[in-house]
């Protein structure tokens, strides 16, 4: 019996290969057997093609598949097999009879990638398998696994012949305690067991004096504001906060926030972060959902919470109110299995997901992050991260709670690469914690810039999104005793789940290593049928352990969609998540991120819910129906594209498209092209091709296009090319509406800022001016700022 998956007119089982194929293979050049036990060596040929159809099944996820057959003295056929989920391996064998087509003899193609062939008498004294494979694409070691797993689903067949495909066994006895228990064996002391104010009570009570806040030359202690914390706490609970409750939190990122935070969790309430750049539709939605008691914020960002509801708290106009309050600790009454925070991600029904952490959860990865890497006080971190984004989470009481100190960028400032790269080198910043992209845009500043090494950076955690894989080399070339962690997991999982420290980048890899599961998580990769699949086969991501969120907010449903009781093996009643992450094992438990197995992206660290941005744009009375996608431009990036079609009747312009988006998303959730359509690609079982969607065409074409005229202008539309994905930069171009977003933009500045000597502020570029608005504003900047003064900030 031959058995092989390619050369048939049918889609060939496309194995998980440990090398990429190329054009030509190198054929089956190698080989391996194993040898059956008795029962299954006695099974008919019928069956032991069932089993090897059932297995390119499993390995592959795919339904449908074509290979051949040659069984002895019955000539060649060529099988299609279609495995559903109730399929069982006799229902199976019975079916490829069925679907047999003749060949004829010697018809084979050359290029096979594997060939199992039957063996039994002569050299062989009991019936074995012996597959014939390509070298170039597979190691002995997978081949010889694959094999091995084949045989234990042949027995479990024979052992259970009722049983459907998808629930046989596939790995050994010691393949399954390995995967599930050895690999997950995470189990760690750590100072979990209490409340994330309590941990920062004590450092204030062990070194009052010490600095946990900085923000240019000003300084607050420990003590300040732990005290200032509790007063706050106090006022809340006087306007209902308590146990159970929620309290949001409208600032950006100031010494109010830690101030705020902790007086929320003192109050014993959690709070619940809204981010002042967020439209009021967008904001109300969130507030309404979690029920927010109060909203804590200040007032030059509380101009837009006046419609949302809750009684708004300025902590600058009405501090008088708490100012005489004891400043005591004040008992919370909250445990740590109570909520520290509700933090919300994209929703693909419309509606952002409100996610409830526990304060037990966040404190054991605090600790499991601080103990791991000594942080401690004499730490400093560059506070970077959106309060929205649970990074921040870490920044803010991760480091304070270890003792350390927050330095805060310039309000001004704060998306200037150039001006984090002064602080760097300024307060000698320990810690660096972001997405990737972030480190990259101050890595870019400090090659450009000629800086000397910072020697103080010793660690660098970076999460939330891909690392590219240049960025370990290219930051210690900057920061030479660098310590480069990669981070990965769910906010679901409170902040982070699994931990990579690269060292040397292996040539060979595609990607970084998503790591393995952090102290007291566990990490598990199963099949559509939720088994474990095999080291090599690709699965999907599920979280387990301590962190896991107890949910969605008063969202039963949705936590029902994304959180369930699962046992297998030694394993019994683990509580899991489905993060919706495609990854595989690599042999020794290493976990390689793939990507995504729904319409969720990540574009630069947020976690986005394709399904939100299209049920609002389907909420425009000019839109019949949309579809957003993923592109990469010419550089790369990943960029959002939607697509739109008219109501009968109507006219869609893509800039008051752009316009209704902004109005309920944040800026990073609106893509930065629209294409109106007359229709959406279907595919033939009527659902939308997405993969037949059009590519976005070059923002400007040639009869708009206006040269730059003064050399300000031509040195913006330079500078703009560099960044944009654009392929033509004129007079007319406008940053966002050719694709510009928030990343690009701060380079943008970056190299505005350098090339003409000021200050350019970024806002500049989010209000969409052109070339030359840009231009007309920076010459104006150029007249009036005054000689050898460092510049001046617009």
């Amino acid at each position: 019996m031959t058995l092989h998956e390619r050369g048939a007119p049918a889609p060939p089982a496309l194995l998980p290969t440990d090398r990429p194929r190329q054009s030509e293979g190198a054929g089956c050049t190698a080989r391996q057997r194993v040898v059956l036990d008795k029962a299954a060596g006695a099974a008919s040929e019928e069956l032991l093609l069932a089993g090897f159809a059932a297995l390119l099944h499993r390995y592959t996820g795919q339904e449908e598949f074509a290979f051949r057959a040659r069984t002895p003295g019955a000539g060649s056929f060529r099988l299609s097999c279609a495995i559903g989920a109730d399929t069982t391996p006799a229902a199976l064998a019975r079916s490829g009879r069925e679907r047999r087509e003749p060949v004829a003899d010697g018809d084979e193609p050359a290029d096979f990638e594997l060939v199992l062939l039957e063996r039994s008498g002569g050299s062989y004294p009991h019936r074995a398998v012996q597959l014939r494979y390509d070298g170039t694409l597979f190691d002995q070691e997978t081949v010889l696994r694959l094999l091995t797993h084949f045989r234990t689903l042949v027995e479990d067949a024979l052992a259970r012949p009722e049983v459907p495909v998808a629930r046989l066994r596939l790995l050994t006895d010691g393949e399954l305690r390995r995967t599930l228990v050895e690999w997950n064996d995470t189990a760690t002391e750590l100072p979990y067991d209490r409340c994330l104010h309590e941990a920062f009570e004590a450092r204030a009570s062990a070194d009052p004096g010490a600095v946990a806040l900085v923000r240019g030359a000003r300084e607050w202690t420990y003590g300040e504001v732990n005290a200032a914390a509790n007063r706050l706490a106090r006022h809340l609970r006087g306007l209902g906060a308590g146990v159970g409750g929620r309290v949001g939190i409208c600032l950006d990122r100031s010494p109010e926030l830690l101030v705020a935070v902790l007086g929320v969790l003192k109050s014993g309430s959690a709070y619940v972060p809204l981010d002042p750049d967020y439209p009021q539709q967008r904001i109300a939605a969130m507030v309404t959902g979690t029920s927010c008691a109060v909203i804590v914020s200040r007032s030059d960002l509380a101009t837009h919470l006046a419609e949302v509801g809750p009684r708004i708290v300025e902590l600058d106009r009405d501090a008088e109110q708490w100012a005489d309050a004891p400043p005591g600790n004040v008992s919370s009454g909250v445990a740590p299995g109570d909520l520290a925070y509700v933090i919300h991600t994209s929703g693909s029904t419309g509606a952002p997901k409100p996610i409830a952490l526990r304060h037990r959860g966040v404190m054991n990865n605090i600790a499991d992050l601080n103990s791991r890497y000594s942080v401690g006080p004499g730490d400093r971190v560059l506070a970077l991260s959106s309060p929205s984004f649970d990074m921040s989470v870490y920044e803010f009481l991760g480091l304070t709670t270890a003792g350390g100190t927050v330095v805060l960028p310039e309000p001004s400032l704060a998306k200037d690469p150039q001006h984090w790269a002064e602080l760097l080198a300024t307060h000698r910043i320990t810690v660096w914690n972001s997405a990737p992209a972030l480190l990259e845009l101050v890595v870019e500043q400090l090659e450009s810039g000629g800086a000397p090494p910072l020697d103080g950076l010793r660690l660098a955690l970076l999460g939330g999104d891909w690392v590219p894989l240049s960025l370990p080399g290219r930051t210690r070339k900057v920061a030479p005793g660098l310590r480069f962690v990669a981070l990965g997991g769910a906010t679901e999982s409170s902040i982070h789940s699994t931990v990579y420290e690269v060292g040397e980048v292996d040539p060979a890899w595609t990607s970084i290593p998503y790591g393995r599961p952090m102290a007291n998580q566990r990490t598990y990769i199963l099949d559509a049928a939720l088994q474990p699949v095999p080291p090599g086969v690709a699965g999907e991501l599920h979280l387990a352990g301590i962190g896991l969120a107890t949910g969605y907010l008063d969202r039963p449903e949705l936590t029902g969609e994304r959180f369930f009781d699962w046992s297998c093996g030694e394993v019994t009643g683990e509580r899991l998540y489905r993060t919706g992450d495609v990854a595989r094992y690599g042999p020794d438990g290493l976990i390689e991120l793939l990507g995504r197995s729904d319409f969720q992206v990540k574009v630069h660290g947020h976690r986005i819910e394709l399904g939100e941005i299209e049920a609002v744009l389907r909420s425009h009375d000019a839109v019949k129906d949309a579809v957003v996608a993923t592109r990469r431009d010419a550089a790369g990036e990943l960029r959002l594209v939607a697509y739109v079609v008219p109501r009968p009747g109507r006219t869609v312009r893509p800039r008051v498209i752009s316009t209704h988006l902004a109005g309920a998303l944040p800026r990073f959730m609106v893509p930065g092209t629209v294409l109106v359509l007359d229709r959406l690609p279907l595919s033939p079982n009527g659902k939308t091709d997405r993969k037949a969607l059009p590519d976005p065409p070059p923002e400007d074409g040639e009869a708009a296009f206006i040269a730059p005229n003064t050399p300000t202008e031509k040195a913006v539309a330079d500078i703009f090319a560099t960044v944009l994905p654009s392929p033509k930069v004129g007079a007319n171009t406008s940053f966002l509406a050719a694709g510009g977003d928030s990343l690009q933009s701060m380079r943008a500045v970056s190299r505005l800022s350098k090339h003409f000597g000021i200050k350019v502020n970024v806002r500049l570029l989010h209000g969409g001016d052109t070339v030359s608005g840009v231009a007309a504003a920076i010459d104006q900047l150029l007249n009036t700022a005054p000689l050898n003064d460092g510049g001046r900030t617009r």
